[in-house]
């Protein structure tokens, strides 16, 4: 079967995708049922028309469809590229318009951009890069407040180790990061717009694609059809609320750690049975570190009035740049909690206290707001005035909010599938690929590098001087299946034994693993020191330096660890030899 396309349908609050044979021509636009009711819409430029309508039906060639699915970061990302590759991509996100643009306290998270994450916000001339400078903190820009369970002892105020990095990071909070790409993809479509009523025969601009997006719509499946009438045909007979067909030659899943385009891959539904993979390939393996299973609640904390309790009584404002740690006064197994603040803006109202602790903790028993209340006067008593710091309403949603829990680490073997003629396909990226709880600060990175890693796999073998040689996008993928499927396995490597044990998780196990982790990372950084270099440094200083793959970091830990079981068992060996001797 010669596939040559692929259907994207959206149900509603969902979608569904199809490749589809012969060389018809495929509608770019989305089309609706006759239902009013629906929870979907189309989301408008600054200019007043739909996003990326304003040029595309001009052009003197129809450009390649490109199917995005996910609206976060990674998605948004990876839609820019393909646009700049001469795509006309249509992109579908979950999220609902407002929500994309609000603060959520249960979604409450920070990325840390790092000179990983930045190589791809520096590759356009949008403003990416300076949006996110602005809208951050720089990690040069930040300190270290430590206040003990102890309120006799002093506020410290430690220096952070910059571990010979010399590009700063930027914390910015999740919601902000999803708008700045929004944001771009719109500046995308206004310039290509303004360009094309400047000059309608401007050959560069031609060769720019449009993105069209819809927020509010999520996946519902993704496979192949033989024609795309067919699924005009099914859908039509189903008597859904709204019903959206878009047409591509490439579906790229960016839907995150559930997603539901690997699902349908690795399930083959539909006419995927006539693709030769292996479904097993998309099967996800999972392993568990120390910070699996953790979960996380998060305390609004009004910037104006944090303080923390001196051991003279005094208090000390917190800056908002600043990295806040305030540790209970309680110590066992089940009721030792710290509060971690991130580096946020000076201009934010709220900063966020993350609670992360074990799931049976005392503090996932408790259900009422005035519970929650009374256990954090009496654990952080000696250092917070929470009386004037939290109102009654915020412990109230705080004992409702059920968290969020940290996933194992995993990765899907398989990132790409394609027709048997090359000239259609499904990739993934991003979570929907690999995913691991938040230690190593490496998942929005990990997922940007991939986007980078396609973008420079389409140069090669997708560029505009053979964009109509057959098989072009199924050698693109296969290649970059073969780069990026050995970085995503030493990804998860460096998710698993990188840096499990920072959240002073409080079983007595999780403190003995920790004492042997730090003895580990000392003796590497010791030994690369005594070594001048030689011996290499532990991988989780190295993992926000795009100057060395992941792979190659963990390749230098093995050999790391090789040389250090091969003196320990020469040790051994001596200390048994002389005995019998």
């Amino acid at each position: 079967m010669s596939l040559a396309a692929v259907l994207l349908l959206l149900v509603a609050v969902s979608v569904q995708a199809f490749p589809t044979t012969g060389n018809h021509h495929h509608p770019r636009s989305v089309s609706t049922s006759t239902s009013t009711s629906s929870s979907t819409s189309i989301l408008h430029s600054d200019v007043g028309d739909v996003v990326g309508s304003a040029s595309g039906d001009h052009d003197e060639h129809e450009r390649e469809k490109a199917i995005v699915v996910g609206g976060g970061p990674v998605g948004l990302s990876a839609a820019l590229v393909l646009a700049n590759r001469g795509y006309d991509v249509s992109l579908f996100e979950a999220t609902s318009t407002d929500e994309i643009k609000t603060f959520n306290p249960a979604l409450a998270y920070l990325y840390n951009i790092n000179d990983r994450g930045q190589t791809f916000t520096t590759m356009f001339p949008t403003s990416i890069h300076e949006k996110l400078v602005e809208w951050s903190v720089a990690s040069t820009d930040t300190g270290f407040m430590v206040a003990s369970g102890d309120g006799k002892e002093d506020i410290q105020f430690p220096k952070l180790p910059n571990f010979g990095v010399t590009t700063p990071s930027y914390w910015i909070p999740r919601h902000k990061m999803t708008v700045l790409m929004w944001n771009a993809v719109d500046e995308h479509n206004n310039n290509k717009a303004r360009a094309g009523d400047n000059n309608n025969n401007n050959n560069s601009n031609n060769l720019v694609g449009n993105i069209n997006y819809e927020q509010g719509v999520s996946c519902v499946n993704v496979y192949p059809s033989s024609s795309p009438s067919d699924n005009n045909n099914e859908n039509d007979s189903r008597n859904c609320n709204r019903n959206l067909i878009s047409v591509g030659k490439l579906v790229v899943g960016a839907d995150g750690i559930r997603s539901k385009v690997r699902e349908c891959l690795k399930k083959r539904t539909g006419l995927f049975g006539s693709w030769h993979y292996k479904e097993r390939k998309f099967q996800i393996r999972k392993w568990a570190s120390p910070a699996t299973g953790l979960k996380l609640k998060v305390l609004q904390v009004p910037t104006n009035k944090y303080s923390l309790i001196d051991s003279d009584g005094t208090k000390i404002a917190t800056n908002n740049t600043d990295f806040v740690v305030v540790r209970g006064k309680n110590n066992g197994p089940l009721d030792n909690l710290n509060l971690g603040c991130l580096p946020v803006q000076d201009s934010l109202a709220i900063r966020q206290a993350n609670c992360i602790t074990r799931p049976n903790h005392v503090l996932w028993t408790m259900n009422t707001g005035d519970e929650v209340k009374a256990w954090f006067k009496d654990n952080y008593r000696s250092r917070l005035d929470l009386d004037d710091l939290i109102s009654d309403h915020e412990w109230d949603r705080f004992a409702k909010a059920k968290g969020n829990t940290f996933p194992p680490c995993q990765y899907s073997p398989g990132l790409q599938a394609s027709s048997d003629n090359g000239e259609c396909g499904v990739v993934l990226l991003g979570d929907a690929a690999h995913a691991f709880s938040p230690d190593i600060g490496q998942g929005i990175n990990a997922g940007l590098m991939d986007v980078v890693q396609f973008d420079k796999i389409l140069a090669k073998t997708h560029n505009d001087d053979d964009r109509s040689v057959e098989g072009s996008l199924g050698r693109a993928l296969t290649e970059y299946e073969r780069i990026q499927a050995p970085e995503t396995r030493a990804l998860i490597r460096l998710a698993r034994f990188g840096s499990p044990y920072q959240y002073n998780q409080p079983l007595r196990k999780d403190r003995l693993g920790k004492k042997l982790w730090t003895v580990n990372i000392a003796m590497r950084v010791i030994l690369n020191k005594v070594t001048m270099g030689i011996f290499p440094k532990p991988m989780i200083l190295n993992a926000s330096s795009n100057k060395m793959t992941y792979r190659k970091l963990v390749r230098q830990a093995d050999m790391g660890t090789a040389v250090l079981m091969s003196v320990l068992a020469f040790s051994l060996f001596k200390l048994f030899a002389r005995t019998i001797l």
